[in-house]
C-alpha cells in the first residue's frame, strides 16, 4: 500500500486553504441575507444560552451568571454565579414573558416568589419596531477570524419612560449586548459564549415548590430590568 502522497504541512495548508474557502463563502451568504432584510428587525435563534453580565452605567458589577432564552415559547431562565460576588442571595428566575409572570426560587431552602410581570419586553429580543442604526466591526473587518459584525439597534420603552440599546450578530441575530436608560437605573448587559441550543430543556420547568403558590403584590410598572440593582 503506498504512503500519502502529501505530507503533514501540505495537508494542513490545504485544509486551511479549504477553511477560509467556506469562510469567504459563508460572509457572502451573511451578506446577501443582510442586504434582502431591508434592515428590518431580526429573530433571534429558538433556543440560545450562554453567559449573561449586568453592569450599572457607574460600573458597579450588578450580576452574572448562566441563561437560557426560549424565543418560541418566550421564557427566560437566569441563574447567577455563587461566587460572582459577595451577596447574601443570588437571583434564580424563571420568567413566562408572555403570560406576564415572574418566577424568583430559592431552590436551597425551595421557596419561591411569584410576581406579576406588567411590562413584559426584554433585551434578548429586537422588539418590532426599534430602529437600525448602523452596521460596524467589532475587531478587524480586513483579518480573517478577527473582527464581528454587528448590527445596533435602538428604540423606547414608552411605558418605562426608558429607551434602549441593542447590538446583534449580523448573520444570525445572536444578541451580543445591550443597554437600559431609565428613570430609576441605567444598565448594560453582555452577553458570552452564546450557543444556539439549550443543554438541559429542563430549565424552563417550574419547580414543584413553586406550584399553587399566589402572587405578590408588584408594582404597576414591574419589568425584567428590577432584577438588577446595587
Amino acid at each position: 500500500m503506498k504512503g500519502d502522497v502529501y505530507g503533514p504541512e501540505e495537508r494542513w495548508r490545504a485544509m486551511m486553504c479549504t477553511v477560509k474557502l467556506l469562510f469567504v463563502v459563508f460572509s457572502c451568504l451573511c451578506v446577501v441575507a443582510w442586504a434582502s432584510s431591508n434592515r428590518q428587525p431580526c429573530h433571534s435563534a429558538p433556543l440560545t444560552s450562554g453567559t449573561m453580565k449586568v453592569v450599572s452605567t457607574g460600573g458597579h458589577d450588578l450580576a452574572s451568571g448562566e441563561f437560557n432564552y426560549d424565543s418560541k415559547a418566550n421564557k427566560f431562565r437566569f441563574v447567577e454565579d455563587t461566587t460572582h460576588a459577595n451577596k447574601t442571595s443570588h437571583l434564580d428566575v424563571l420568567i413566562h414573558f408572555d403570560e406576564g409572570v415572574l418566577y424568583e426560587m430559592d431552590s436551597k431552602n425551595e421557596s419561591c416568589k411569584k410576581e406579576t410581570l406588567q411590562f413584559r419586553k426584554h433585551l434578548m429580543e429586537i422588539p418590532p419596531d426599534a430602529t437600525h442604526e448602523s452596521e460596524i466591526y467589532l475587531g478587524s473587518p480586513s483579518i480573517t477570524e478577527q473582527g464581528l459584525r454587528v448590527r445596533v439597534w435602538t428604540g423606547n420603552f414608552n411605558e418605562l419612560h426608558a429607551h434602549y440599546s441593542l447590538s446583534t450578530t449580523s448573520c444570525g441575530c445572536l444578541t451580543v449586548s445591550g443597554s437600559y436608560f431609565g428613570e430609576k437605573k441605567d444598565l448594560h448587559f453582555n452577553f458570552f459564549g452564546v450557543e444556539t441550543e439549550v443543554d438541559d430543556p429542563q430549565v424552563f420547568v417550574l419547580p414543584a415548590y413553586c406550584e399553587g403558590i399566589s402572587f405578590e403584590e408588584a408594582p404597576d410598572d414591574h419589568s425584567f430590568f428590577d432584577l438588577f440593582h446595587d
